[in-house]
């Protein structure tokens, strides 16, 4: 009598991401968290499910909104192939502009001018600051320390602008966005 080998298998799959392998083992998609899914689910399968779920779409926009705006939001990226930071940062700077029912692009030129405005500024308090370490009367290395913190400062705070102000304007030139209508809802 053969008691370990006349025992019938049976193989369940109970989940649409599960994988059977054989015999007892069985592989399970199961991710510790949302960064997880956002990393290893296709562009597809994402836009199916941020489509319909406004938790989903939340952590992947970055904000919250109204089934026909998350299909626009999602229209909106495939046309122009942005990826999702580039929607987030948009919105944040204030390109991407949501109401209840529409998405529109505000291809405002004063975001950009403002960027630059503010840079220019900041460029020309951080020189003077440069200066005043420069012409202290401080021994040499802290003159060079303070002048390392102070072009780090500089660096830190003209990138943070740029990414702010003129990214998100350069994102929507490059990607032909400027001109973007969404669908009339039928």
């Amino acid at each position: 009598m053969k008691p370990a080998q006349d025992a019938p298998k049976m193989q369940l799959n109970l989940a649409k991401l599960q994988r059977n392998a054989g015999r007892d083992y069985n592989e399970y998609f199961m991710p510790r968290n949302i960064r997880m899914v956002l990393a290893t689910t296709s562009e597809e399968e994402l836009d199916d499910i941020a489509e319909s779920n406004g938790r989903m779409f939340r952590y992947r926009f970055g904000f919250e909104a109204t089934p026909p705006v998350r299909q626009q939001v999602i229209e909106l990226r495939e046309k122009y192939e942005l990826s999702d930071g580039d929607i987030r940062w948009l919105k944040r700077a204030g390109h991407l502009r949501i109401s209840r029912m529409g998405v529109t692009i505000d291809p405002s030129r004063l975001m950009p001018i403002a960027g630059w405005i503010q840079i220019t500024l900041f460029s020309i308090l951080c020189v003077g600051m440069i200066f005043q370490v420069a012409f202290s009367g401080a021994p040499e290395w802290k003159q060079g320390l303070g002048q390392t913190l102070v072009a780090i400062l500089w660096f830190a705070g003209a990138s943070l602008l740029f990414k702010c102000h003129i990214a998100p304007w350069n994102t929507l030139k490059r990607s032909g966005a400027i001109e973007f209508r969404p669908a009339p809802r039928e």
